[in-house]
């Protein structure tokens, strides 16, 4: 019994260092699955990707196209409107979400910064603060 024992692991031995050992090459597969990203609007509803969101107590976005999400900021494109801006509004403009906080398993844009062709006068639309879930 010993005798087959130590020929089975005299065995396994050399046929691990036989050729150099194991090779490895490139980096290790990972199985990562898209973790969810959210902004949190004014009204606090946690929402991907929106298209129509309020941002503060007098200001909002609408038919926003998202040309990135997800990563450390997020940028869209859509029409500007608020309370301040009556009776033109509709403004053309650029949103842009930053401070992606990760909360578990789900990110949140802490931050946005709100950017147009024409001058706007509402300075609540420069680096404001989101919410975020509390930790």
């Amino acid at each position: 019994m010993k005798r087959a024992s130590a020929l089975l692991a005299l065995t396994l031995a050399a046929g691990c260092g036989a050729g150099g050992g194991v090779r490895v090459e490139g980096p290790a597969p990972t199985a990562q699955r898209a973790r969810p990203v959210y902004v949190i609007a004014y009204m606090g509803d946690a929402l991907q990707r929106p298209r129509d969101f309020a941002l503060t107590e007098f200001s909002s976005m609408t038919g926003v196209r998202w040309t990135s999400w997800g990563q450390a900021s997020a940028v869209g494109a859509g029409k500007l409107s608020g309370t301040w801006c009556i009776p033109t509004c509709d403004i053309p403009a650029t949103i842009t979400l930053t401070r992606l906080q990760w909360m578990e398993r789900t990110g949140y844009y802490s931050r946005f910064t709100v950017t147009a062709d024409r001058e706007i006068t509402e300075a609540d639309l420069v680096d404001q603060k989101l919410e975020v879930p509390p930790r």
